[in-house]
């Protein structure tokens, strides 16, 4: 079968780039960019059903501290069922793409091939990621429940992690040819080519980059405590802080905050470029994390990577290449080790850089994303 036409589901409009850090746009942007026909169903979303059962959880919380995670619920996956298979009737298409959501496709009736892309399953996220932590028992069973039922349902699932891959096959029982591994690619509008993003940088101040929206959710404190042991061992270092703030007592000279920065203004963009090109590591000791999309970007600008090694952080760092995976349970002193290691070895850094950038463009980038998807469609 030839596919042309893409029916692509999103429960938000395809050019809003803040859904799912971006990746919603992304997708359909490098869809059409591949030459598909790609008709956006999105947005949608059963307003009334969502509102009540909003209440629902936040009366939960409220008197019970415990939560129900409703979007993934039978009720609520019904109503995007009957929404979007509606929607399905009024459109001519080869395939459908579901981007991000299995509660919108489990009760989806369609008669065409049905591809997801997704970075994690729901059972392997209950009591990893705070969102899907402290559940009613029922409700975890109804949220397994619909994502199971979508990918059981499915053509084929597109992970961007083999952690997440090893979920959906070992706690759902996935067939292994209805899974497929691709990393995503940079949500940004624009990268550097590469001789800008490889220039060389001065090395009297070591500059290190965290992004990230929740201060100990991405691990902050332990960036902040590297930068303070790295400091001890006399290494000349600073660390900049972007998307979220510290603990009001938390000062120092070397640590700047900058409270929030969009990217997808003019302005925005600007100061990301600035910030990539005059820092030389990023660094994201996350707590929780499926896939960090500023892995990609970081990488198309030559910037080595230090995170922890948790969830499926692994799927966009290649070990020694882009960057490292630090113990889960470190505080700060394995990641203040690896980047003295790095910088104390002649020429070693400048390496990392080259090759970092070098993963980009092979792997972190929405076009390898694009051919790699074709190519699997196509065979179906």
């Amino acid at each position: 079968m030839r596919i042309t036409k893409i029916a692509y589901i999103t429960e938000t409009a395809p050019g809003d780039k803040h859904a799912w850090s971006g990746t919603v746009h992304y997708v359909y942007k490098a869809l059409r960019e591949a030459g598909f026909n790609v008709i956006a169903l999105g947005p949608g979303r059963p307003v009334f059903i969502r509102y009540l059962l909003a209440v629902l959880n936040k009366i939960s919380l409220f008197y019970f501290r415990k939560r129900f995670d409703y979007r993934h619920s039978k009720i609520y996956s019904r109503a995007f069922g009957r929404l979007f298979s509606n929607k399905l009737k009024q459109v001519d298409y080869d395939c459908i793409v579901l981007c991000g959501s299995t509660e919108i496709g489990a009760y989806l009736k369609a008669d065409k091939p049905v591809y997801y892309i997704l970075d994690r399953t729901i059972e392997g996220a209950i009591n990893y990621h705070t969102i899907l932590s402290n559940l009613w028992k029922f409700s975890e069973r109804q949220s397994i429940y619909t994502d199971k039922k979508a990918m059981l349902s499915s053509t084929k699932v597109f992970f961007s992690s083999q952690w997440a891959a090893d979920h959906a096959k070992q706690k759902y029982q996935i067939p292994e040819r209805k899974i497929r591994v691709i990393p995503f690619g940079a949500n940004l509008d624009k990268v550097p080519d590469r001789a800008t993003a490889l220039k060389e940088k001065t090395k009297k101040e070591w500059k290190l980059l965290l992004i990230g929206t929740y201060w100990l959710n991405k691990g902050a404190d332990i960036a902040y405590n590297t930068l303070l042991i790295l400091l001890q061992n006399n290494v000349n270092v600073s660390l900049t802080v972007v998307g979220c703030t510290p603990p009001e007592d938390l000062k120092h000279k070397n640590l700047t905050i900058i409270p929030f920065v969009d990217k997808n203004s003019v302005e925005g963009l600007k100061t990301l470029w600035d910030l990539f090109l005059s820092h030389h590591f990023f660094i994201l000791p996350t707590r929780f994390d499926c896939t960090p999309i500023v892995f990609c970007e970081a990488s198309s600008f030559g910037l080595p990577i230090l995170s922890s090694h948790t969830g499926g952080v692994e799927g966009h760092i290649k070990e020694g290449v882009n960057g490292f995976l630090i113990s889960h349970e470190d505080s700060g002193a394995a990641y203040a080790q690896k980047i003295s290691e790095i910088i104390n070895k002649p020429g070693v850094y400048e390496q990392l850089c080259l090759s970092s950038r070098d993963f980009y463009e092979s792997q972190l980038n929405w076009a390898h994303w694009t051919s790699e998807f074709s190519k699997e469609i196509k065979a179906n």
